[in-house]
């Protein structure tokens, strides 16, 4: 019992702290492996020694709940859903039956629901998933069943199956081509306008081009979100291309689905409820730790299809509740009851919650793309949708702008204050900051700024 609780006391310390500015300590990988050497003793160590490695991985881990964290499309904490974790771990149940997670079977199935509904379709399902990734694999499977059904039972059959993704997807699209044994070759990669979306004349031509050449138009996947620019392609205007041509249409929207809760973002999603199945992701912009995804589907049969086997295993689905077991609609059998943090957050902070959530990353979006605009060494890279801001430093004294601002992004991490991505947009080398957490304020924005100007004059000299 004392090593428990002086666990949770060092846990607790971590989530509550909020006096440090250190985001992430400046130590390699070989200081790092000499201090956890001792990973697999041959005989037990003492509860004290397990204590000072606890503190020693928090101490060295990055401080993702601070302010100063501005690098991924995640970051901050609910304690809730912390807590959430805790309650999973405990019953320690797994999501395949109703008959193992009776509670968590019908919190999901309700959960699946109300975000269906957000989106309209009314009716709809879904599943939680291990990540972004594996939800735009389960698209690409629905539509590869929805183009040849057969596929199933007798594989493709030499059928050359071909996907459509804009300039700016995301990269798990070409990794699941891979696994489905589609190739990467058979990925059409679409222009983008100045804005990074999706150019919806360039599409149908390349669908016409696929026709031309008897294969088969597969998929076509938009984006919600997209990772660098947070832009959002046309959905509307690709969902009827789509109908035309009788395309399966999957959006990610892994990252950019938290803007259905707002009124002042949800015309970024336009058009999502024509789409035929989504991914997406409540632990990027609405917070939940690691991982808590979603893939839903308007049509559950066009994922139960895929996700089934033939003949349900005896020793899984049994008793009087089996249709409502999980494990029919989802690629896993043992599967993490990631809903319970969903669910626990959503009870403290109810469906306006979110949309404040929402709405305040946009105004911080909004006033660092101001302090950008009218700065006289910051130049925005791209326009702004959603809470990702692109932009670099540049100067008439500098003559590799490239080089310059990949080596001020090393310093400022460095410094230990702030972590912010460095991207390729166009081939150039920028800055990209995320308001992903409603811990960043004004001030956080205002010091980042500071603390930018401070090494770009050191390295100017």
């Amino acid at each position: 019992m004392k090593f428990f609780d002086d666990f949770v006391k060092l846990i607790k310390e971590h989530i509550f702290t909020k006096d440090t500015k250190i985001i992430r300590q400046n130590i390699d990988f070989n200081k790092l492996n000499k201090e956890f050497e001792l990973t697999t003793p041959p005989t037990p160590i003492s509860d004290e020694e397990v204590i000072n490695y606890l503190k020693k991985y928090l101490n060295y881990s990055v401080k993702t709940n601070q302010p100063g964290f501005l690098q991924s499309l995640w970051g901050g904490s609910h304690i809730p859903a912390i807590l959430g974790e805790l309650l999973i771990a405990s019953t320690n149940t797994s999501m395949y039956t109703f008959d193992t997670a009776p509670v968590a079977t019908v919190i999901e199935k309700s959960m699946i629901s109300k975000l269906t509904d957000l989106i309209g379709w009314g009716k709809g399902g879904g599943t939680f998933t291990s990540g972004g990734s594996n939800g735009n694999l389960l698209g690409l499977l629905c539509a590869r069943n929805y183009s040849f059904p057969e596929y199933i039972k007798k594989g493709n059959l030499g059928k050359e199956f071909q996907i459509y993704i804009s300039s700016e997807s995301h990269y798990s699209i070409e990794n699941a081509a891979k696994i489905m044994g589609i190739g990467i070759e058979n990925i059409i990669k679409v222009n983008c306008d100045k804005n990074g979306k999706m150019k919806v004349q360039d599409l149908e031509k390349e669908i016409k081009n696929t026709l031309n050449n008897s294969k088969i138009p597969m998929c076509v996947v938009a984006t919600g979100g997209t990772t660098i620019r947070g832009n959002f392609d046309p959905i509307n205007e690709i969902s009827k291309v789509c109908k035309k041509y009788d395309i399966w249409h999957h959006l990610d929207a892994a990252w950019g689905g938290a803007a259905l809760f707002s009124n002042k973002s949800q015309y970024l999603l336009d058009g999502i409820d024509k789409v035929d199945s989504i991914c997406w992701d409540p632990h990027k912009l609405m917070g939940l730790p690691l991982i808590c995804s979603t893939f839903l589907v308007k049509n559950l049969s066009n994922l139960r299809a895929i996700a089934s086997c033939e003949k349900d295993p005896s020793y899984l689905f049994h008793g009087k509740e089996n249709n409502f077991d999980l494990g029919k609609t989802s690629l896993a059998c043992g599967r993490r009851a990631d809903v319970i943090k969903l669910w626990l957050t959503w009870l403290t902070l109810g469906t306006e919650g979110w949309a404040k959530r929402v709405e305040y990353c946009l105004d911080m979006a909004s006033y660092l793309e101001q302090i950008v605009k009218q700065h006289k060494n910051l130049e925005l890279m791209s326009s702004r949708e959603f809470t990702n801001v692109c932009f670099r430093w540049v100067s008439k004294e500098i003559n590799e702008i490239d080089e310059f601002n990949i080596e001020l992004r090393q310093k400022l991490v460095a410094n230990g204050e702030y972590m912010v991505s460095l991207a390729q947009l166009e081939g150039v080398q920028i800055l990209r900051p995320v308001i992903a957490h409603p811990t960043i304020t004004k001030s956080t924005l205002d010091g980042l700024i500071i603390e930018i100007e401070t090494i770009a004059k050191s390295l100017s000299k």
